[in-house]
């Protein structure tokens, strides 16, 4: 039977191996189940420990389910290795080409029990392929582009002679100046160039004239007698090694201008609030890996910037955290919806602290991602605020052990456990014998340092899993786990009483405490936690009849 053994190894898988690996076991020849993908198969695949013990029917849609059993029913009939070749789109939107090795293992029977797949990443070369197809493609399409430039071009193209005039425009000079093109014809090209930018796109004209490809950004002044930004070509058309005539395209880039300084100014109010705030803001590619990182990470995580750009934004992370973020991330961007979470972050000379971060996706026009903006706030403040609130509801403000709050939650638990697994436990309710007279003689504080000694003394009796609790006024309960006889039960009372033997000085007072104690042996299946208290409460009552100072169960 396969198994994966070991910590080391385990890691080594996870961590340590770059290429994505998945093993499956392999059901009656015919179906196959994932039983381990390591790190980088969920990174490619966007999958995620869940599918483990699923089958691959379970995991894909019908189609990619029956080509994957096809590799792997081909592995289990030959009993050999089989190499095919594959791509998927990942959650992030990226392509990837992969080849895959399909190796068997096998039991002492020489029977094929598990299939290990080891995934190469071939895309760069896969892209290279497509890149020389595509230059040859459009080498032998070169021609019938080129027929096509002016009616279908949306840049404005001028045909122009050596001495400027416009001999021909196609039918985008309208979209872009204003004018058609045969009104422009036999006029200088330079009568629609804006005043400031003559000289130097005569100086690109004439560079063109003795055969120089020129480009350059200027403004024109369209019919209507507005300002247009183009980008300005020159491209010379060259006749047995001599220039005959131009072609001057005009792009018109106002749109883009205009949105390139929205962003600027976006961006430099986005630098702005970063720089300036106390809570990290990161920035992430496609990748998962940080682009930028606000100043404030020196201040709450106590390193510099520098040392996070170009890391993957999960390295700080805590490993029990790693695969809840790694989700959120995946289901952000899937979904377009921002995420939130608390994690384990590491401080650099803190350890761990606690923070919450959120992030957003960013997307372009065509809903394809592009980065993802997080914000993380230091939150180990507020944590400790929060457990402390939690203490301060579960526990009891005088002795500090747990309140009756928290111990019925606790007999609740164990109560379920010991139905299951069908061991009894033990429950004691105590209170100090006359009390309320030390109360009365001595006053309220001597009782309040009665009442602390009194849970110090039952607290050192108690082994790891056990609980003493204070009910309220004198009276205290303890839960006892593992203790299900008689015997037990009665060998810890005597302890009790022991401890409570031990000399006891309040305030330079000489004091003798003892206590009556009540014990429920739990053993039946049927037994509520009301049920139980109440015996114990009845044990209690037996023992302040028989004299008090001593013990009774039930």
């Amino acid at each position: 039977m396969f198994e994966i053994k070991g910590d080391l190894l385990n890691s080594v898988l996870m961590e340590g191996i770059k290429e994505s690996v998945f093993i499956v076991k392999v059901i009656n020849d015919l179906d196959f189940v994932y039983v381990y993908l390591n790190r980088a198969a969920m990174e490619k695949t966007g999958l995620t420990k869940s599918v483990i013990g699923q089958s691959i029917d379970d995991v894909y849609t019908a189609e990619r389910a029956d080509f994957l059993i096809e590799q792997y029913k081909k592995v289990v009939i030959s009993l050999e290795s089989v190499t095919y070749e594959d791509s998927n789109t990942s959650l992030l939107g990226e392509m990837f080409y992969s080849e895959i090795t399909l190796s068997p293992l096998f039991d002492e029977s020489n029977k094929c029990t598990h299939i290990v797949a080891v995934v190469h990443d071939v895309t760069e070369k896969k892209w290279g392929e497509f890149e020389l197809k595509s230059y040859w493609d459009s080498l032998l399409e070169s021609k019938q582009r080129y027929r096509s430039l002016y009616e279908f071009n949306v840049d404005a193209i001028f045909s122009i002679n050596r001495n400027g005039q416009i001999i021909k425009g196609n039918a985008a000079v309208k979209d872009v100046t204003g004018y058609d093109a045969n009104s422009l014809i036999d006029s200088t090209f330079i009568s629609l160039v804006a005043v400031e930018h003559i000289n130097a796109i005569m100086d690109s004209f004439n560079r063109a004239v003795e055969g120089k490809n020129q480009h350059l950004n200027i403004a024109i002044t369209n019919k209507s007698g507005n300002r247009v930004e183009v980008i300005a070509k020159f491209t010379p058309t060259i006749v047995n090694g001599d220039v005959v005539g131009i072609y001057w395209i005009l792009k018109d880039i106002t749109e883009q201008l205009t949105i390139l300084k929205m962003y600027q100014e976006s961006e430099q109010r986005f630098r702005i609030i970063a720089e300036n705030s106390q809570d990290l803001i990161t920035m992430l590619d496609e990748k998962g890996k940080i682009i930028y990182v606000s100043p404030s990470y020196k201040t709450v995580l106590g390193f510099n910037k520098e040392e996070y750009i170009g890391k993957y934004f999960f390295h700080n992370i805590h490993l029990e955290h790693k695969d809840k973020m790694w989700e959120s991330v995946l289901q952000s961007i899937k979904n377009e919806k921002s995420w939130k979470l608390q994690v384990l972050n590491k401080h650099k000379t803190k350890g761990w602290i606690w923070c919450e971060l959120s992030g957003t996706p960013v997307f372009d026009n065509q809903s394809q991602f592009i980065h993802m903006v997080c914000v993380t706030r230091d939150i180990h403040l507020q944590k400790e605020y929060e457990l402390k609130l939690k203490h301060i509801a579960f526990h009891d403000s005088l002795t500090n052990l747990p309140n009756r709050r928290l111990f019925k939650e606790k007999l609740t638990h164990i109560l379920i456990e010991s139905k299951k697994n069908k061991i009894g436990f033990a429950v004691f309710i105590m209170d100090i014998d006359h009390f309320k007279s030390i109360n009365d003689e001595m006053g309220h504080d001597i009782g309040d340092e009665v009442l602390i000694e009194f849970g110090k003394r039952v607290s050192k009796c108690l082994q790891d899993d056990e609980i003493v609790a204070r009910l309220g006024g004198d009276e205290f309960t303890v839960l006892l786990p593992n203790k299900q006889s008689k015997y037990e039960a009665a060998s810890f009372a005597k302890q009790i009483q022991k401890s409570m033997d031990e000399p006891w000085i309040i305030n330079n007072i000489k004091l003798k405490i003892t206590t009556s104690i009540g014990i429920a042996i739990v053993a039946d299946e049927y037994a509520t936690e009301s049920g139980i208290l109440k015996t114990a409460d009845i044990a209690l009552y037996e023992a302040k009849r028989a004299g008090r100072n001593t013990y009774r169960i039930r």
